[in-house]
């Protein structure tokens, strides 16, 4: 058994260090948290400093660096399709955070958050901003946004 969760955080471990550094901005308001890095695999694109292009029916790993200015025994990860009146919750998102990164989290102490999202083939295709967040108990966040490109799977002629 030991054998095999070696071999899994090793492949965790590379698929991480493969991964593109994309584009984000911050989010509005976000003043308690440092995000260092974004990486998104598969993410060609990043190379050109455009969205990623993400095919429906298949897995995108997605980590960041972050550093927060609070503590926080859990976290709570939302993720959405942001628009400018309002959030779209992402349907199928594992919400425990912990899961994915270290807690408790420590103020200033940086740490790293890996997740593998599911791009459900009921997801419309189209250009989205998804804003990720991850939320103490004390409603202290740390949260970016990050441009995908979701479409259809080209089939070969």
């Amino acid at each position: 058994m030991k054998y095999f969760q070696t071999v899994a955080i090793v492949a965790l471990c590379l698929n991480v260090a493969w991964a593109e550094v994309v584009n984000f901005k911050k989010c509005p308001g976000e003043e308690k948290c440092t995000i260092h890095e974004v990486s998104i695999s598969p993410c060609p694109e990043a190379a050109e400093g455009v969205a990623c292009t993400v095919y429906r029916g298949t897995n995108v790993s997605i980590s960041f660096d972050f550093t927060p200015e609070f503590a926080a025994n859990e976290l709570t990860a939302d993720v959405s399709w942001t628009q400018p009146n309002f959030d779209l919750p992402f349907v199928g998102m594992d919400t425990a955070a912990c899961k994915s990164t270290k807690c408790p989290t420590v103020s200033g102490t940086r740490q790293t958050y890996a997740y593998d999202l599911p791009i459900k083939k009921s997801y419309p295709p189209k250009h989205y901003d998804v804003k990720w967040k991850l939320t103490g108990e004390n409603s202290e966040s740390c949260c970016f946004i990050v441009q995908i490109n979701i479409t259809k799977k080209s089939k070969r002629t």
